[in-house]
């Protein structure tokens, strides 16, 4: 009886992460926005690009996306002109989406041994 449990338990989570998975598709080749400071920053996916656009549009973050899944991805800085920008050109940040709920992407970012938890809106693109 033990086994079965164990088995049912197993394929409920295989299950529930596959949905999961499905559902990160999402980011693909899609605009996000996410509040930084209280002013909206403005995420656009491309199939390998990532380009974050603060303070209106005036400043950027480009990087480059690996995808390791669907669900997970490591971002490779390669240009900003964001001020006091504090990280350097070639930095290497992980993500791993652990949610996608409607239109809002929830995600935990790691860097630098330091880890963080965000959530993003997917939005039509301008």
């Amino acid at each position: 009886m033990r086994k079965s449990y164990k088995f049912l338990v197993l394929l409920g989570l295989m299950t529930l992460m596959s949905f999961t998975a499905d559902k990160c598709f999402i980011l693909k080749n899609n605009t996000f926005k996410y509040k930084n400071a209280k002013k909206d920053v403005i995420v656009v996916f491309q199939e390998n690009t990532h380009t974050e656009y603060h303070n209106e549009k005036e400043h950027f973050i480009k990087s480059e996306i690996e995808w390791v899944t669907n669900c997970e991805y490591y971002l490779t800085i390669k240009e900003s002109n964001l001020p006091n920008f504090p990280f350097k050109m070639g930095t290497k940040m992980h993500i791993v989406v652990n949610k996608v709920k409607g239109k809002r992407v929830y995600y935990t970012s790691s860097l630098g041994g330091r880890s963080w938890e965000g959530k993003m809106t997917k939005v039509k693109r301008k």
